[in-house]
């Protein structure tokens, strides 16, 4: 991977790990996750990789239920904060940093599940990742990938027209969202704000593709698309009124035949 971006998130991995805080954001609690975990499945005694870990909230969790976890990131100050946080728990997830791109300390099937969660489109490197993911995998095993929507793509062509703050929710309500130049595939850089609403201290590069580019990456890396998922708000907070109008992720459940 380009070394900018590997810069990008190890200059953003405290602001990032903060927001993240242990448990992901509302989004992720509240939308993400649910979907992530109904086409993961039982991971009860299954090798499994998060790829792009992150955090690793993620990681952490599927380790409290019984897998045996695996997890490797760009960032080695996020590695470093994901050890933390597992050893306080006395987990056992085994950390590497290293690339998506190319997964060269992980061997040829060796994983029941890969999960790959809003990762894919920050990397340049879609068609060589999923043949990493369909490599390491066992046979029959599966991938789940987690994607903003390409069609409402709020770090790419896309975005909110706003309204006045909800003096409820604190947040924006949303007139309508704006969708022009969606063919246009190319690389975005966007700043992610903390919760104290501070910009990140550097833009974060985000590759807007189409979801036929997406299909046809999978299927020419050998895997087979067996669900996918557009998931709503698990709650009827006002706080996700914009969420309930178009979905803000996608999500995959790929086969290895």
């Amino acid at each position: 991977m380009k070394d900018s971006i590997s810069q990008q998130w190890e200059k953003n991995a405290e602001a990032y790990a903060q927001l993240i805080d242990g448990q992901g954001t509302p989004h992720h609690r509240n939308i993400l996750v649910p979907s992530i975990r109904r086409l993961v499945g039982n991971v009860t005694g299954k090798a499994l990789l998060d790829a792009g870990c992150g955090e690793g909230y993620l990681s952490r969790l599927f380790a409290r239920e019984g897998a045996n976890v695996s997890a490797v990131d760009i960032s080695k100050r996020l590695i470093d904060t994901c050890r933390e946080h597992a050893k306080s728990e006395n987990l056992q997830i085994r950390y590497e940093v290293g690339d998506i791109c190319s997964l060269e300390n992980f061997e040829t099937n060796t994983f029941d599940i890969v999960l790959s969660n809003l990762v894919l489109l920050n990397v340049p490197c879609l068609d060589s990742a999923l043949r990493e993911f369909y490599r390491i995998l066992k046979p029959k095993g599966t991938a789940v990938i987690s994607i903003v929507h390409p069609a409402f793509n709020f770090y790419g062509p896309g975005k909110w027209e706003m309204g006045d703050k909800d003096p409820v929710t604190r947040r924006r309500r949303g007139i309508h969202f704006v969708v022009d130049n969606y063919f246009d595939e190319r690389p975005y850089e966007r700043y992610w704000r903390t919760r104290a609403g501070e910009k990140f201290p550097e833009p974060i590069t985000f590759f807007h593709r189409t979801i036929t580019t997406y299909f046809k990456a999978i299927r020419s890396s050998g895997f087979l698309l067996d669900a996918l998922e557009e998931p709503l708000p698990e709650t009827d907070d006002a706080f996700f009124e914009r969420e309930r109008r178009i979905p803000v992720f996608l999500v995959m459940k790929l086969q290895r035949p």
